[in-house]
């Protein structure tokens, strides 16, 4: 009975807290010289930040605001834009129609979900902020454009042109994108 008690002493496995190697029979991680510890004393995984998410449509590290805001530009393109007394129209019509400048909107809205879609881990995420950044107000400008535009024609033409939620979906889809890509991958 005693020798399997000191068989099982010499035998614990310790653990290194900075590798989380195990080692046999010693009392310090060969590499950091660190004193090893039971396994239960190790630092959980979860205790660590999150550097990488492996779901495309994951909110963390930032991703929410940016994610939110290409989904809602890319529903409010297709969604009704503009009333006059004549006719009803969403922005795809209005861009098929002769607004071409109109299609950099869900432009931006597709190239910043392909940088989510590429860009997991945090570092790369970073440096993506000014790019988001770029891509939400620069999607905004064709918008404003357009509606001047239309607004302008319709003055001429004595009508009444009324913005339906198109143009809000799409207006509060790039403003959250380009307020979330301040804080596109950091964890709070």
């Amino acid at each position: 009975m005693s020798q399997s008690q000191t068989t099982s002493e010499r035998a614990q496995v310790s653990f290194c807290p900075f590798c989380h190697e195990g080692f046999e029979g010693r009392l310090e991680c060969p590499e950091h010289e660190l004193t090893l510890i039971p396994i239960d004393q190790l630092p959980r995984h979860a205790d660590r930040p999150l550097d990488r998410v492996a779901f495309f449509v994951d909110p963390r590290l930032g991703r929410g605001a940016p994610l939110l805001g290409a989904t809602l530009v890319l529903i409010g393109f297709i969604v009704p834009f503009v009333r006059s007394s004549e006719l009803e129209a969403s922005a795809l019509e209005v861009a098929v129609d002769g607004a071409g400048n109109l299609w950099f909107t869900p432009g931006a809205a597709i190239v910043l979900l392909w940088i989510l879609w590429r860009r997991r881990s945090r570092d790369t995420m970073r440096t993506a902020r000014v790019a988001v950044l770029g891509l939400a107000l620069g999607g905004l400008l064709p918008v404003i454009y357009s509606c001047r535009r239309i607004d302008l024609m319709a003055d001429v033409h004595g009508a009444t042109v009324d913005w339906l939620g198109g143009l809000w979906l799409m207006t509060a889809g790039l403003l959250v994108s380009a307020l979330g890509s301040r804080r596109l991958g950091s964890s709070r």
